[in-house]
């Protein structure tokens, strides 16, 4: 697809709906983005705020995916209430995120953190809000206590106990798993009887994460000097590459008939027809 150098709106809007082609996704027109994000970056932030809040007749899924790992690629701080409003709030997120909902969503979040925890933690508490995406929002945030400093030690532990205690769902969900892991990276030994409260509870199946493997990262985050190693092993980073990450979860995509991106880029072109 030719772009339109002389509009710069214009033409971004030419590359988000080039991105059509999941199986064979136009990478000059990532790399296009990329170098060409400060451009339009206050415009399109300004469309994926109306996005957020709901008016999405005129702006798809899949413009929101591409915008948003761009966002983390540049560090762009000002999406990170506007993210952190979609995961409290979008049930919907699922389904234009798709995998990216538990890939790439937290290292998103980590490279676009403003310094407040607040709206994350909103986030992580929402009711309102999709499982998948408020458990990446909390080991984002676990991510960003032991990179960042985002809340003190005794903060955070206060915090996991009170979401313990108050948080939904009250039943087996991928938000406790996440919680666990969570407890362990940061090396909260001192947490471990929660945890066994949790697999008591049938929050989570305990064969998923045993006793002896929470013992065992505990131990991995407390012998690693960042404090980090623990996240590393789930994946939990933040995210550098853009276009290697559209690249990848695009192409997955592909395989699940009714959630890629060209199932939403079309629900796109029949709302106009």
């Amino acid at each position: 697809m030719p772009i339109d150098q002389t509009a710069p709106t214009k033409a971004w809007v030419d590359a988000l709906q080039a991105l059509d082609d999941i199986e064979d996704p136009p990478r000059e027109i990532l790399s296009w983005a990329s170098g060409n994000w400060d451009d339009v970056s206050t415009r399109l932030l300004g469309r994926l705020d109306e996005f957020a809040a709901g008016r999405r007749a005129a702006f798809s899924g899949a413009e929101a995916f591409t915008i948003v790992h761009f966002c983390g690629e540049k560090a762009e701080t000002r999406v990170y209430p506007i993210l952190c409003r979609l995961i409290g709030e979008d049930r919907r997120i699922a389904e234009w995120l798709d995998d990216a909902v538990t890939e790439t969503l937290p290292g998103i979040l980590i490279r676009v953190f403003n310094g407040d925890s607040a709206p994350l933690r909103r986030a992580v508490e929402s009711a309102k809000g999709d499982e998948f995406a408020r458990a990446s929002a909390l080991a984002a945030l676990g991510y960003l206590v032991r990179a960042k400093g985002a809340m003190s030690d005794d903060d955070m532990r206060a915090y996991l106990m009170r979401i313990r205690q108050e948080a939904g769902p009250r039943r087996e969900s991928v938000f406790w798993m996440t919680w666990v892991t969570t407890v362990a990276n940061l090396g909260y030994s001192d947490m471990r009887s929660e945890v066994e409260a949790l697999i008591r509870s049938g929050f989570f199946p305990e064969g998923d994460f045993t006793r002896e493997e929470f013992d065992l990262r505990v131990a991995c985050a407390r012998s690693d000097a960042s404090g980090l190693a623990g996240f590393r092993s789930d994946l939990v980073a933040p995210l550098e590459d853009a276009s290697a990450a559209i690249l990848s979860l695009v192409g997955a995509a592909a395989n699940h008939a009714g959630r890629s991106l060209r199932t939403l880029a079309r629900q796109k072109d029949h709302a106009h027809v």
